[in-house]
């Protein structure tokens, strides 16, 4: 006798009270980055795509917003920090001549 994989079939059936409810939970930014960071960049994808589906690409975008801090060089989502910005000296101030104010 061969036994057969067991597959269960999707019935994919929108409540909309629960994707309400799914929308609002996932859209909370505590949430976001006290988790994002321990999703691989595949969960990360897959929460952002059911995100957008369901009409929240905010949420979506901080989710992977909130991935990418955790992510290393190489990584899909890994962003550099910035470069800090500089303040220029006007270097006529070091010269302190009444003639330069």
């Amino acid at each position: 006798m061969v036994e057969r994989e067991k597959r269960t079939m999707s019935t994919l059936i929108t409540d909309t009270d629960d994707v309400t409810r799914f929308c609002g939970v996932f859209s909370d930014v505590t949430l976001a980055h006290d988790v994002a960071t321990m999703l691989g960049c595949r969960e990360a994808e897959a929460l952002a795509g059911i995100l957008r589906a369901l009409g929240e690409p905010a949420a979506a975008d901080m989710w992977l917003d909130a991935h990418a801090h955790g992510d290393e060089p190489g990584d899909q989502h890994y962003q550099a920090a910035p470069e800090p910005y500089i303040v220029p000296i006007d270097p006529m101030e070091d010269l302190q001549c009444d003639s330069c104010q």
